[in-house]
């Protein structure tokens, strides 16, 4: 792994790295069929979802900016900016399209507890990816942001102030931005709406990857997947079918990403309560039938019920 220098200052895995997806049996045939089903951000299981980001960003102001006039006024711009990113106004109006972002998640850890608890009851499977043949194998026309999830707090108060420190301070003569906290707190309205509309996005993106610390042990590394649908302004090649599916009585929108290739198979890991004496026997005839040569393994988790 290292340090995304670039533009924002996540963690991001590179060739030789690898990582895991925990899923059911019916999850595992489907990505082994060679497509994954990818969920959009507002149904994932942690309500705070893309929501994180925003109130560090609101923390790294309130630290650093002391004209409470300036520091309101642009607060409140870049919020209303990032809701109109994240939030999901639901609009009938076809002109307009729509547009959403769709989630992958895998752990960095092979045999998690806290994961199999989550996603498969102790029963399903592990499934171990090459990071870089993984991420090739998607279509070259996907836009994909990706990156380790940031939990810790004050990571995350380093992460924004670093990040808003290099967008605003660093060409200050080019842009008429300030170059440093103190000459924030006295910049023009005119200056507001025009840093408000650079930082939106920094806290979009940061919200794709900033999480409460209660949920670190899933240990996260993800994809998001910047989809749109039925926009007139998106070529029609770009634009995207929407599915549905049921969970508990309740329709999840999600989108198919196929795999061009299942090369980054490493290995299957079965779950620690599947002590059925097929189940490795089913994962092996399935991977012998796609042509995929990966190992399969056991848990070594020691659990009886």
């Amino acid at each position: 792994m290292k340090k995304d220098t670039d533009e924002y200052l996540l963690t991001v895995l590179e060739k030789g790295d690898t990582f895991y997806h925990y899923t059911s049996a019916e999850g595992l045939q489907g990505i082994l069929s060679g497509e994954f089903w990818v969920t959009e951000s507002h149904f994932l299981n942690d309500i705070t979802e893309f929501h994180v980001a925003t109130d560090i960003f609101l923390e790294v102001i309130n630290r650093n900016i002391k004209n409470k006039t300036i520091k309101e006024k642009l607060k409140k711009a870049v919020c209303e900016g990032v809701k109109l990113l994240v939030d999901d106004d639901i609009t009938f109006d076809e002109q307009l399209g729509f547009d959403d972002d769709y989630v992958i998640s895998f752990c960095l850890d092979k045999d998690s507890i806290l994961m199999w608890s989550e996603y498969s009851n102790f029963c399903g499977y592990s499934i171990e990816f090459d990071f870089d043949a993984l991420i090739h194998s998607f279509s070259k026309t996907d836009n994909i942001i990706h990156g380790k999830v940031v939990y810790n707090h004050e990571e995350q108060i380093s992460l924004m102030e670093q990040t808003i420190e290099k967008e605003i301070f660093e060409f200050p003569h080019l842009y008429k931005y300030p170059n440093s906290w103190d000459e924030f707190n006295k910049i023009t309205d005119d200056q507001i709406r025009k840093i408000a509309s650079q930082l939106e996005m920094l806290v979009y993106y940061y919200n794709m990857f900033f999480k409460k610390e209660c949920f670190s042990g899933e240990n996260e590394y993800r994809f998001v997947f910047m989809c749109a649908h039925n926009d007139k302004t998106t070529e029609d090649y770009r634009k995207e079918e929407q599915y549905f599916r049921v969970k508990d009585n309740v329709l999840i929108p999600f989108v198919k990403k196929k795999l061009s290739s299942l090369d980054s198979v490493n290995s299957i890991l079965i779950g620690p309560k599947n002590n059925s004496d097929i189940a490795e026997k089913g994962v092996k005839h399935f991977l012998r039938y796609h042509k995929i040569k990966a190992k399969v393994e056991k848990s070594e988790m020691p659990l009886r019920y």
